[in-house]
């Protein structure tokens, strides 16, 4: 298992996020994407890195008392290390110190990897949001999922 630091992003790190992103989002985020997040007050962009090499992030945007996952991604070579559910229990953690009440999340319906993370964390489906993950040529239902705090 790789060790790894989790520490809030910064603009440099908007491109490298970027690849990440592209590696397992059928709509990935950009890097202007990125760098916007970076600048809204409401929204946190934590990555974990090793030896200045980046291996995963997470976004997410907490309004009053309520927290919505938008990204979370390990870079491939990467996975199966911890390195989800540490940026995970960071999320929770924040939330938990910050006074939120409800955490949110989309996922991919074939995305069971995911879920199953998030199942570990107590979160479940509360509806499904149909063709809400699309490109051009293809449509994939969002499962909504939520922990109450």
């Amino acid at each position: 298992m790789t060790a790894f630091t989790i520490r809030p992003a910064t603009a440099a790190d908007c491109e490298t996020l970027a690849a990440i992103d592209q590696t397992g989002n059928p709509s990935p985020w950009s890097a202007a994407q990125f760098a916007s997040a970076l600048s809204d007050k409401h929204t946190s962009l934590y990555l974990a890195e090793s030896a200045a090499e980046i291996l995963g992030f997470i976004v997410w945007q907490q309004l009053f008392e309520e927290a919505e996952l938008h990204l979370i991604a390990t870079a491939p070579a990467a996975r199966r290390q911890g390195i989800a559910a540490a940026l995970m229990a960071l999320w929770l953690q924040h939330s938990e110190q910050n006074g939120v009440q409800r955490l949110m999340l989309e996922v991919r319906v074939t995305n069971e990897a995911a879920q199953a993370l998030y199942h570990r964390y107590s979160f479940a489906e509360s509806g499904r949001r149909p063709g809400y993950y699309r490109t051009a040529d293809w449509r994939e239902d969002a499962v909504i999922m939520e922990k109450l705090c």
